[in-house]
């Protein structure tokens, strides 16, 4: 790694990164809720109500999907999140749940020309950022691609000649939950990061449950789950590693989510000494109805505040997160 993005990386990891995923929200007698639960010219960038909500929170998650427009998170309004002291993390999610061999070979260059557009938008924005690639890359055949891993590692290459930019690739958590420490599973995406994850700043991971597709004892031991997985990033590609979104579903179980987060704050420390954890974000900061995806019904409720801007038990417990 070049002089310069060692001391890049050193003034990024300064500061732990908390973060939660939203970008607007509507003023309600509960603070901040659902973007659409009023009119267009009433909602406002959710670091109007962080400061007073989550102190603790000091970024923000972008999604950066395959039929992106850049007047969706406009550079003007990101920049105004910087200036009040809130780190943009932009995820990259191009080839979503299609991804796949065939998908990848088949649409590489309109990847590579939203990859252009993107890039060309982040010019833009001024300030330090982080940029996550292609979560959850690593199904439906893809963990042992060589071809994808040349495809994240000429995407790093594009995106670190940005400044102030720190990017990562994302492996999901995918297994046997029935066990921790899940070797067997995760080794298997080795071939996948050979060339990628070198040049990475950082490797950053995903933590998704819910009760419609995960068994209560699975979810309670997400916490230390995770742990071993981002150990396990750390000690084989010897970089940082990121939380780069945490989903605990509050459906038919507030608390169980509340008992979750409870338990990542008590072990956050451990993550920071065994994993070089750098960043932890909620992949929803306010539920998010009629959301959908692998966990159908129960991707509604992945927030710590309710719709209409009610605290949930989990709201508290994120607040100890430090």
């Amino acid at each position: 790694m070049k002089k310069t993005s060692l001391l890049l990386l050193a003034v990024f990891i300064h500061a732990f990164y908390i973060g939660v995923g939203e970008f607007s929200a509507c003023p309600s007698k509960n603070g901040s809720s659902y973007y659409k639960n009023c009119e267009y010219k009433q909602q406002k960038p959710l670091f109007h109500f962080l400061k007073k909500e989550t102190p603790n929170v000091n970024a923000v998650s972008i999604w950066i999907t395959r039929n992106w427009e850049d007047y969706w998170y406009p550079a003007k309004t990101v920049n105004q999140y910087i200036k009040n002291g809130y780190t943009p993390i932009f995820i990259f999610y191009w080839f979503a749940d299609d991804i796949s061999p065939e998908f990848v070979a088949k649409n590489e260059k309109k990847y590579f020309e939203t990859l252009k557009k993107f890039k060309n938008y982040l010019k833009k924005i001024k300030g330090k950022k982080i940029v996550i690639l292609n979560p959850e890359y690593n199904e439906n055949g893809m963990h042992d691609s060589k071809s994808f891993d040349i495809l994240q590692a000429k995407s790093i290459v594009e995106l670190k000649e940005i400044n102030n930019t720190l990017v990562g690739i994302c492996p999901g958590d995918f297994g046997n939950y029935d066990v921790i420490w899940d070797g067997t599973n995760w080794d298997q995406y080795s071939k996948s990061m050979q060339l990628s994850a070198k040049i990475s700043d950082f490797i950053a991971f995903q933590e998704m449950r819910a009760l419609t597709r995960n068994k209560k004892e699975h979810i309670k031991d997400t916490p230390l789950r995770a742990l071993a997985f981002a150990t396990y990033l750390h000690k084989k590609y010897k970089k940082p590693t990121f939380l780069a979104y945490l989903a605990v579903s509050s459906y038919k179980d507030p608390e169980l989510q509340a008992e979750v987060l409870k338990e990542f704050s008590k072990i956050l420390p451990l993550f920071k000494q065994s994993a070089d954890l750098i960043g932890i974000n909620l992949f929803h900061y306010i539920d998010v109805p009629n959301h959908k995806g692998f966990f159908t019904t129960a991707e509604q409720f992945f927030g710590i505040k309710k719709a209409n801007g009610e605290e949930k038990p989990s709201f508290k417990e994120f607040l100890k997160f430090r």
